[in-house]
């Protein structure tokens, strides 16, 4: 079965972007041109802060619609388009929830907000060139609970094998409140109840008069789940969790090392899927 696919979403570290944290610019760029040509809208659906995920697609500066902070803030052609943010009541319910609970505590939690990312002046990353890499303006303080700014996401690192548990487990404690959600390498991202990149997509694809039916996702990870569900076409990555997997249409024959989201976008483009 072949697709009518109008709009190609994908998440980043883990699927478009190798170990490496690089992609095959001059495929890409190929490709776009003939989406273009296609009708077909490319979008960057990422966890990731807005002010990254324009720094690693500067190569290929035609990509300019992202639905970042996985789905609170949407951008189109330097435009906002959504922008939701965590209630700072909230915020602070839950950093002095987490921090007062040792089976909670993360070993670093950072706030995502509009004018930088906020981390306690005692934390240290467990890795520090990735923090100075992932997120943007980092700025100290001595108290989470103190800073005022428009927050988007609540980003914490736990033990890797605790991740899964502790999303479920926080989703509990503060229910129809937050969506926690396993982001990859340890990380779990916090953001407003019922936001995921499936609803940026959706606020893009209706502006366009593009259906579900008509939209291509790529994802690797458990915040990738609503993303590929929603879509008429939800490709996991080879490399992917179990569970994005399970809801996934195709998983990609090849993985984020070798070129596994632009072999598919060639096999879409050509009418192969």
């Amino acid at each position: 079965m072949t697709h009518n696919i109008k709009l190609i979403a994908t998440d980043v570290d883990g699927t478009f972007l190798n170990q490496q944290r690089q992609y095959n610019h001059d495929r890409f760029d190929d490709q776009l041109t003939r989406m273009t040509a296609a009708g077909i809208h490319f979008v960057v659906a990422s966890g990731n802060h807005l002010g990254h995920l324009q720094r690693v697609f500067a190569p290929t500066p035609r990509v300019q619609t992202f639905v970042a902070e996985n789905g609170a803030q949407i951008v189109d052609q330097g435009q906002t388009r959504l922008e939701t943010a965590l209630p700072l009541p909230l915020v602070r319910q839950v950093i002095t929830e987490i921090l007062a609970d040792p089976q909670l505590r993360p070993k670093i939690l950072r706030l995502s907000g509009a004018h930088g990312t906020y981390i306690p002046q005692d934390d240290q990353p467990s890795d520090l060139a990735s923090q100075d890499y992932f997120f943007n303006n980092i700025v100290r303080v001595a108290d989470l609970t103190q800073v005022e700014d428009t927050i988007y996401k609540i980003n914490g690192e736990w033990p890797n094998e605790t991740i899964q548990a502790l999303a479920a487990r926080l989703n509990a404690r503060f229910p129809g409140q937050i969506n926690a959600m396993a982001s990859g390498f340890g990380s779990i991202d916090i953001v407003a109840a019922h936001m995921n990149k499936a609803i940026g997509l959706t606020e893009l694809a209706q502006a366009w008069h593009i259906t579900p039916a008509e939209i291509a996702a790529f994802g690797d990870n458990d915040n990738d789940r609503d993303m590929l569900a929603h879509a008429g076409l939800g490709v996991a990555m080879q490399n992917g969790t179990a569970s994005v997997k399970a809801v996934a249409d195709l998983i990609t024959p090849t993985d984020n090392n070798h070129d596994g989201v632009l072999n598919v976008i060639d096999a879409i483009l050509a009418g192969e899927v």
